[in-house]
This record gives structure tokens, sequence and C-alpha cells, in this order.
């Protein structure tokens, strides 16, 4: 976004909208009232499409086919049997092979954001999700959305300001067309919005125009150097897959530090997919070909980034099946602008007056990460740890807290709703993100136990992880509660 003029916009002032907001705004207060006033929602008539047509809360409906779930599984975890042989999963009592985990929890179809037509610029900060993982999704299933509520709290500042800020907190399920619950979600945003002043807003409403963001591509690029390849190789050797011996829960103790796991340098990031869950497009990781000598020698490395890249491009970046199409797809969404953050935005299409053209062109800047991507990155590294017999029961993850976005230039109020992961491990105490992922970026995953409890005959442990880039920055960090088996049962 170009620079602001604070006295372009109107003042605002909490829970007293203006013109342009009023009608738009009472109305999504009373979408949100009719879902919390619904009640429980018969499953077997949603499945069966017998649902009044005007039931609140229906979300989409989602296929779930072989070709996609390979594609993820392929791209995110290649070694992982579980994920990619058929009659290996099924020796471990599975119908087929698994989805990973969130596929169909889709964010922006539970998010539905502060209506665009009620605001004239959008930022989004603090991100803060949970998913709960019931059953497995297999191919061949139908996955169905319901929206079990969604909240809006006003946190514009009483004495007023030129944003309003409104924390947007969305619950829901996802069952399965056998009617099994397959997941819980919670998804937790903050969107900070202006609107301008009469005659002050521009004649062309563009999407640089309208998308505010941080300015998280001031964080120079990292030039991989042969040392910085030596220490890559070394860590992707020293990584372990438990695989098919059991990890128990009685020899998980508090304090272990599961073995880091590498993925990138992320030559292309995610573009965000309606509804699956998981996005389409973004690069793979080469740490196979990268550690076969032969393959190796075909490579190509990048003057600018010296990032090793395989000749033909599909190699690296898989073409995505089914037609599935992402929102703001671009030629090379590696080159996005500087100040366009695609990797959050929320539904920012709905808007009847936004010129959407110039979303395409791009620049040699580098693109910020979908708020998920990193997410996938420590599902493998759990994989990885508690073996073939584990279970991610819930995965949890945030991004663009307001300490790493005061620090970019964007100061916003904390939403205490969110949950600080890096609070349980002992020597990150006080420690919080302080980058916003980008391509050229390394995902280097750590993870640490700092709890374990059996719950209703469930043998549970928690784990804190995060990510971190080359240098050290945090770009993502997370939780999650994995079930592992027992020596008493």
């Amino acid at each position: 976004m170009a620079n602001i003029n604070p006295d372009d916009f109107v003042v605002l002032y909490p829970g007293i909208y203006t013109e342009q907001e009023k009608a738009i705004v009472e109305k999504y207060l009373a979408d949100n009232k009719a879902i919390a006033e619904r009640g429980e929602i018969d499953v077997q008539a949603l499945i069966n499409g017998t649902l009044p047509k005007d039931t609140p809360g229906i979300g989409p409906a989602l296929v779930v086919t072989e070709a996609m779930v390979r594609y993820n599984n392929e791209k995110y975890d290649p070694e992982n049997p579980v994920l990619n042989d058929a009659e290996y999963a099924k020796k471990l009592g599975y119908k087929d092979i698994l989805a990973f985990p969130c596929y169909g929890a889709h964010d922006d179809s539970f998010m539905v954001p502060y209506p665009p037509d009620a605001r004239d610029t959008l930022l989004v900060s603090q991100l803060n999700h949970s998913v709960n993982v019931y059953k497995p999704v297999y191919p061949g299933d139908t996955l169905y959305m319901v929206f079990n509520s969604r909240t809006l709290t006003d946190l514009t500042p009483t004495e007023g300001s030129i944003y309003r800020h409104v924390i947007i907190k969305s619950t829901g399920s996802v069952y399965n067309q056998r009617g099994e619950k397959v997941n819980d979600v919670v998804f937790r945003v903050m969107e900070s919005l202006k609107i301008y002043k009469e005659g002050k807003r521009p004649a062309v409403m563009g999407f640089a125009e309208f998308w505010e963001s941080a300015t998280w591509a001031s964080r120079p690029a990292h030039y991989y150097t042969d040392e910085d390849w030596k220490y890559i190789k070394d860590l992707w050797s020293k990584e372990k897959r438990q695989g098919a011996q059991p990890l128990y829960w009685e020899d998980v103790q508090i304090g272990d530090r599961p073995t880091w796991t590498v993925d990138g340098p992320i030559i292309s990031p995610l573009i965000p997919t309606a509804p699956y869950g998981l996005a389409t497009g973004g690069s793979r990781t080469l740490k196979r070909e990268i550690l076969d000598p032969e393959i190796f020698k075909t490579m190509i490395r990048g003057e600018k980034d010296g990032v090793y890249r395989m000749q033909n491009e599909a190699d690296y970046i898989p073409p995505v099946p089914d037609g599935a199409a992402g929102f703001l797809e671009t030629t090379d969404m590696a080159e996005d602008t500087n100040d366009i953050d695609t990797a959050d935005i929320h539904k920012t299409d709905n808007s009847a007056d936004i010129d959407t053209a110039d979303i395409h062109k791009t620049t040699d800047s580098r693109g910020p990460l979908l708020n998920f991507l990193g997410r996938e990155f420590a599902e493998r590294h759990i994989f990885n740890w508690m073996g073939d017999h584990g279970w991610i029961y819930n995965i949890r993850w945030g991004l663009m807290p307001v300490e790493v976005m005061a620090d970019y230039g964007k100061k916003m109020p904390l939403n205490t709703d969110c949950e600080y992961f890096l609070k349980n491990v002992p020597d990150m105490k006080g420690k919080t993100q302080t980058a916003h992922g980008l391509t050229q970026d390394l995902a280097i995953v750590k993870s640490y136990v700092y709890d374990k409890y059996n719950r209703d005959g469930e043998y549970l442990v928690e784990l804190a992880w995060w990510i971190e880039t080359i240098e050290g920055d945090i770009w993502l960090s997370g939780g999650a509660t994995v079930k592992l088996p027992s020596k008493r049962k």
C-alpha cells in the first residue's frame, strides 16, 4: 500500500458505525446471531441434502479425490508410507492412504470477514488457529463444513482511531459422508480496517490500494553459500523417522526435543484454494534430489539466491490436479509485490468495486508464505517423531502476533485470546515470532515436549513447535497434541 496520510481517513469509534458500515455490519451481526441460535445441526439431513435451504451456517462440501490427496502427501511428506502406500496403510488398520491432517478444514470457508463493502482498506494480523483431528480422511470421502459460531469483538480505542480493529473468531466442524465428525476448528484473526473521508478515496481501488501489510520484505534475502548447504545436508542426514517401530507414551519424557527437520528453501509459495484446507501450488522440498549425487549434478543453482533447482520447473512445483485454481493465482507467486501479503487474504474479492486486474502483476521481490504452509512442515516433523502408530489429535499455530507487527511498523491492540506457544519451552519463554515467512526462506522445525497425560484412556503428549530460518528468525510457532500407543494396553 502507498504511504498513508491519516488525515484522509474517518475517525472510528467502537460499536459506532458509519453510514458506509451500518446496514452491512448489522446484517453481518444478524447472520452471526442466527448461527448461534440455530442449535445442533441434523448431520444426516445435511448429508442427505434435506436440510432447509435457509439453514444458517452451512458451508461448502468437498469431494476428496485420490489425485489431490496424493498431490499434497507427496509434496509435504513423500517418505511417509501411511500417506503414500495404500497397502502399508491398510496393514495398520486404515482403509486407504490418509489425507494430510486439516484436509477440508479450510480457514477462509469458516472465517467470513468483516464485510468488504463496509471498509476501504484491510490489514490482517494475529492469526491464531486450532484444528482437532478425530477421524482419517480418505480418497473418495465427501466432507461437509458446518459453522458453529462466529463472533466479532471491536477493539477500536474509545478515544477513536482511523483503524477499526475487530477480532473475528470462528468455530466449526467438518463431517464425512458417514456422519462422523472429522474435525473441530477454531480460527481467530484481527482485521484492522480504514474508511476514506469523502473525496479522499482513490478513483481506482486496485489491490495495492486496499491491501495493507507490514513491511515484511524489508528483511534481507539470504544467499545460500556452500557452508549453508553443508549445514542443511548435515541436518537432513540426521533426520530420523520412527516409522513402524511404535513410540510408546511411557518412553516419552517431558523435556524431550525431537530431531529437527528441514524443508525448503521455499522457492514458490502456496496459493489459497477453497475449500481444501490445504492450498495449491508452491514448491516441494528437493531433499531427495540434492542428496542424490547423480541428480545433484544436473541441478541449476540460482545466481541471486544460491538455491538449487531442477531444470524442469514441474519437477519442483508439481502440477495441480483436478483443475483446482487458487485465489489470486499469478504467473509466479514467488515474485509478488513487497507490500501485498497474498498469504492471508480473507475473501477480499467480494467487494464489487475493487479492480483486481493488477493482482497478477509481479516484481522481483519475495512473496509471503501462506500461514499454514509451516503447519504442514511441522506435521512432517511430528510424523517423523511419533511414527506410524501415533496420531496428531490437535494441531495449532499462530502468525503475525502484535510484537512482530510492531517490529515491522504496524502497532496493533492485543487479542488476549491468542495462544503464545513458546511459553511452554523453558529457554524460549518471552520469545515469539520475529518475522513473516517469505520465499527463499528455510524451514527448520524444532519442538519440545512439555506435558504428557492420560485422558479417558488415551495417552497424550503436548508439543510446542516453531520454525526458524537459517539465520534464526522464527517465522511460525505452534503446538500439537499427539496420541501415542501405550504399553498398558
